[in-house]
């Protein structure tokens, strides 16, 4: 049904009966109309210049078409109306970078109507704009604007008003009558003098200069290689990773096979870069120096046969056993190959391009082999992606799975693979198509749909659109699983480093900490690094992302609770304690919270009997502290470390790896709200919800933010669970705070790039608030799961709360929490009542 509803778009043309159009907007009949109209250059604190038009017109009753204007938006008279005030006499009038934030309104007044239109552009690319009456040529270093007015250069013109906002003025032709504003200008005309031809050159700031060169072939690169930096970086960074991992001694059988996994990836990694980012890149190039048109037809072309080229890498990668699943990835495989290498046996062109005189087969050969193709893309994910998340340990046995043998690894199965991967296909598409038509009604809302042309025209806008699918979800695609995939890579290494000794291994050795690394910046991390347009500067964020996390693991290093001397021997505490001694630690923890309830209690009362009490109580206090070492040495706990403290940092048990999954599965959950919050900021909020809705994939889009932010605060979760007995700080709260600077380093320098561009900073303090909250909410989970032995004596986890934290800490994490949820409201009330950044461009998927 899905299929046949998006199939049946790009086959019913939606021509009408030919009428005879309106050649002539009878404009000497508007002499009588007033026209007032201004345009401001809205640049500040935005990446794009926002180009803002407002005009208002005044439409005498003698107009033959003012009554019009009155009826419903659908009917053909309201567009005619509409059209010759706005567009002119061409019935066909299809502007696309004209965007409105409302309908015209439309009110009747003594002698006629006024009618008045707001409308808006950006400038983010060297052409002529045309919004409202308004035209923006934008040149390499000078923007001009010209008022040409569609039918209404008889009328009356009260006023015509150029607000350049923050670019200069150079001249301005005729002679404006007055200054509005700091550097604003106004021409107000007489009656019977007709419109002014006004015609303003503006110089720019270089920033908003340089964010509308977008499509001059050094920006272009920029941006089409903004993805090139973070990926090679991955790949010789993992490398790196490989070799050292190898040379630091003797592999278990897992590690080598985990270690190979990684090797291949590397090879795949390349493979994907250079099909994916490359071709972008040469077809660019091509474009600007050859024939512009040939080589774009040829992209759109050789997309489908980049799609299978990147699937069947991805699916071989994945070394699925089932017959079934290879034998879906051929079957998918055909109807691309046979339409990429004989498009003309369906009817297509050369190109595998569609015309308007393309037969219906044709449209439905490239329609299939469209959808087979970017199935058989998201199959070699799926099944790449199944291999990886088997050798985490994400799967459970039973679910879609079945194990080829008594200890083989569990395989994936197309009986619900199948029905989920049409679905998701067939939901995209329908997406992709409601915003093709989006679009089209946005742009031709004043068009004649009477006219044949109307039909022609939108059946080929559709069949475009369909023609470039490939090409499109390439890029949006690869862009989102690249860095899933490659994570998973990383942590089926760090499981298997995990897995070496029995028991496992309670802390982490160097190498460990260097997979942790090369974690951080895939999974955690923000891709930053965008100013004026342009990604050029993107890929130093990567290194600084490890920087980061590597300063801070370096300073704290020896700072940990763990790393505290014994008073005696000073042996570490870490070494001191041995794992089968922590059942003995959280003993004497939960006796040295009741002595200090005790004492509490003693502190409140005047009994006779207190000194006595007191001292004894006391007394035991100094017992609990000492402590045999695990050589048998009769020893002391640090004079600043209680035994709580000491419980606390030794985490949940069970080594780094079940302390980092166990925090994972904490952070993802606690971490929901926070993600509906971002991805209501980044999706629904302002003109986020315009590019959200006009982006070809803005609304599968939504469901891939949400999936990213789960994704990034399972994974802090689990660095922090991992670098729990290393971090310093009696309690979670505070021992979260180097992971947080970490994070929000990054974040930093982005906004000081803003800063310097003049740009706007959107959500980075709300991501900073969003990530500090999540871990401090994880630690405090993390701290009572230490003690989770005791629930059962308690009536609730609040009571078992104040007991572990007991009140002077608990009123200070209380407090504390406060101050974050306080932030986090007030950033998230300001983003509410703001506009948001550009809307045009900036939908692109994080990750």
């Amino acid at each position: 049904m899905l299929f046949a509803l998006l199939l049946g778009a790009l086959l019913v043309s939606g021509q009408a009966p030919a009428q005879a159009a309106e050649d002539v907007c009878q404009s000497d009949r508007l002499s009588a109309a007033s026209v007032s109209a201004s345009v401001e250059l809205d640049d500040g604190h935005r990446t794009e210049t926002k180009i803002l038009s407002r005009m208002t017109i005044h439409v005498p009753a003698a107009w033959p078409f003012s009554s019009g204007l009155l009826l419903g938006r659908d009917s053909e008279g309201y567009r005619r109306a509409m059209r010759c005030l706005l567009r002119g006499g061409d019935g066909q009038a299809q502007w696309w970078t004209e965007w409105r934030s409302g309908h015209p309104e439309v009110t009747s007044e003594k002698g006629g109507v006024r009618v008045q239109v707001d409308a808006y552009g950006w400038a983010n690319d060297q052409d002529v704009l045309w919004v409202g009456p308004w035209d923006v040529a934008v040149g390499n270093d000078l923007w001009k604007i010209s008022l040409h007015p569609a039918a209404l250069s008889q009328a009356h013109w009260t006023s015509a008003t150029v607000k350049p906002g923050a670019s200069s003025i150079l001249s301005a032709t005729p002679r404006p009558s007055a200054k509005t504003g700091e550097n604003g200008l106004t021409w107000r005309q007489k009656a019977g003098q007709g419109m002014p031809h006004v015609s303003v050159r503006l110089d720019p700031p270089w920033q908003r200069s340089w964010a509308a060169q977008q499509q001059r072939l050094r920006f272009r690169l920029g941006n089409d290689t903004s993805g090139l930096p973070w990926q090679l970086s991955t790949a010789a960074v993992l490398l790196l990773a490989v070799r050292r991992t190898r040379r630091a001694g003797p592999l278990s059988p897992g590690e080598s096979v985990a270690l190979r996994t990684a090797g291949r990836w590397v090879r795949v990694c390349v493979v994907l870069v250079l099909l994916s980012v490359g071709d972008n890149v040469f077809y660019s190039v091509m474009r600007r120096l050859v024939d512009a048109g040939a080589w774009e037809r040829q992209q759109a072309h050789d997309g489908l046969l980049i799609n299978l080229v990147l699937g069947w890498t991805l699916f071989v990668f994945g070394r699925s056993r089932r017959l079934s699943v290879w034998l879906a990835a051929v079957a998918l495989t055909v109807p691309g190959v046979a339409v990429a290498l004989w498009p003309r046996a369906f009817g297509l062109t050369a190109n595998a391009f569609l015309t308007v005189s393309s037969p219906d087969k044709a449209v439905i050969a490239l329609f299939t082999a469209t959808g087979c193709v970017f199935a058989l893309l998201v199959l070699g994910c799926v099944v790449s992606g199944w291999r990886l998340a088997d050798a985490v340990g994400l799967l459970k046995p039973g679910s879609a799975a079945s194990s080829v043998g008594p200890s083989g690894p569990r395989e994936l199965s197309l009986r619900w693979t199948a029905p989920l991967l049409v679905l998701a296909v067939a939901v995209i598409g329908l997406c992709a198509a409601a915003t093709s038509e989006r679009e089209w009604q946005r742009a031709s809302w004043l068009s004649a749909q009477v006219d044949l042309r109307y039909g022609a025209d939108h059946l080929q806008a559709l069949r475009r659109d369909l023609a470039w699918f490939a090409v499109e979800s390439q890029d949006w695609w690869m862009g989102i699983v690249w860095w899933i995939l490659a994570g998973l890579v990383v942590l089926g290494v760090l499981r298997a480093r995990s897995r070496r000794t029995v028991p496992p291994p309670q802390d982490l050795e160097a190498v460990d900490e260097g997979w942790l690394l090369l974690l951080f910046p895939l999974l955690v991390g923000l891709s930053l690094g965008y100013f004026v347009g342009n990604a050029t500067m993107s890929g130093l964020w990567f290194f600084l992302h490890l920087g980061s996390l590597a300063a801070v693991i370096a300073l704290c290093r020896g700072r940990g609770v763990l790393d505290q001397p014994l008073q005696r021997s000073g042996t570490d505490l870490r070494s001191a304690i041995a794992p089968s001694q922590q059942r003995v630690l959280l003993d004497r923890a939960r006796r040295f919270r009741e002595i200090h309830a005790q004492l509490r209690r003693l502190d409140q009362g005047q009994s006779d009997e207190e000194p006595h009490s007191r001292r004894s109580l006391e007394s035991e206090l100094r017992s609990l502290h000492r402590w045999r070492t695990s050589a048998g040495v009769t020893d002391r706990l640090p004079a600043d470390v209680s035994v709580v403290d000491a419980a606390l940092a030794l985490g949940t048990g069970g080594g780094w790896w079940a302390d980092g999954r166990r925090a994972a599965r904490i952070a993802s959950v606690v971490g929901l709200p926070a993600t509906a919050l971002l991805v209501w900021a980044e999706c629904f909020n302002g003109e986020f919800l315009t590019s959200t809705l006009n982006w070809q994939f803005g609304l599968p889009n939504i469901a891939v933010q949400a999936l990213y932010w789960e994704i990034a605060w399972a994974a802090a979760g689990f660095l922090l669970g991992a670098l729990w007995r290393q971090l310093p700080g009696r309690r979670g709260p505070v021992r979260i705070l180097p992971l947080a600077g970490a994070y929000t380093l990054p974040i930093g320098a982005d906004a000081v790039g803003n800063w310097l561009t003049r740009e706007d900073q959107t959500n980075l303090a709300l991501y900073a608030v969003s990530m500090l909250l999540v871990l401090t909410l994880t630690s405090i989970v993390f701290d009572l799961l230490v003690f989770r032995s005791e629930r059962r004596y308690w009536q609730s986890w609040l009571g078992l709360l104040l007991s572990v934290y007991q009140m002077r800490y608990f009123s200070l994490q209380i407090a504390y929490l406060l101050a974050q949820l306080v932030t986090l409201f007030t950033l998230w009330q300001f983003f509410a009542e703001g506009g948001g950044p550009p809307d045009h461009g900036s939908a692109n998927p994080g990750g």
